[in-house]
């Protein structure tokens, strides 16, 4: 059963919103929290919180040139909503819950890098979260882009093997279209008369004939009937 029209219109502003204030209050919690400290912070499960300010692109990765950086994030938000707001005419939840995900992401970092500290356009974006105390630093902005590139992809890639094969057309010797004579119609006049010339009587269409009567044999004797 197809989805409601307004389903993915719907889905996709309040999924992206969710996703930046879940990432927005989060980054300000940790912020309140371990503002100050080194070192991990607390401990969740397999995860460990780690207060990290990153100057670089997603996961703690790249230093250096924050403008440019700042830049490439919030044209690639804006790339994204465009995006989105294109392909949501298909109207399926899972590639609008998809695409919102990475909308949210990006416009979350994106806020980062224009309202954090040292500036605008050269903020940091703020990461907390780490695996086992190892590895990249990340946050729930940098989970739902991952996400949401993984959700699209695989929802792509199911609707194309869904697509019905269509076989070529077998081959075929080009040749030239036959082409038929025009028939006259009934009501043409024909060619037009020299000029000083009267037109030439057209004739009319004769009428088959009745056929004549059959001879009557008479008798011997008599003479034949007509």
């Amino acid at each position: 059963m197809n989805p409601h029209p307004h389903t993915g219109r719907l889905l996709f502003p309040l999924a992206a919103l969710l996703v930046v204030a879940a990432d927005q209050v989060s980054k300000a919690l940790a912020l309140a929290a371990w503002s100050g400290t080194s070192g991990p912070q607390a401990r969740m499960g397999p995860f460990r919180a780690l207060l990290v300010h990153n100057a670089g692109v997603a996961f703690g990765l790249g230093h250096g040139r924050p403008v440019l950086i700042s830049m490439i994030t919030l044209t690639g938000a804006v790339a994204t909503l465009a995006a989105v707001c294109a392909g949501l005419r298909a109207h399926r939840r899972g590639l609008a819950f998809g695409m919102a995900l990475i909308a949210g992401g990006s416009v979350g970092n994106g806020a980062d890098r224009v309202a954090r500290p040292p500036g605008p356009l050269r903020g940091a974006v703020v990461d907390w979260i780490t695996v086992a105390g190892r590895g990249p630093v990340f946050n729930l902005a940098d989970v739902a882009l991952v996400s949401g590139t993984l959700l699209t992809a695989a929802v792509l890639l199911c609707s194309a093997a869904r697509r019905p094969y269509v076989s070529p057309r077998p081959w075929a010797p080009h040749s030239a279209p036959s082409q038929a004579p025009n028939p006259i119609p009934a009501s043409d006049p024909g060619p037009a008369p020299a000029p000083g010339c009267s037109p030439a009587p057209r004739s009319r269409p004769r009428t088959p004939s009745a056929a004549p009567a059959p001879l009557r044999r008479s008798p011997p004797g008599r003479p034949a009937r007509w």
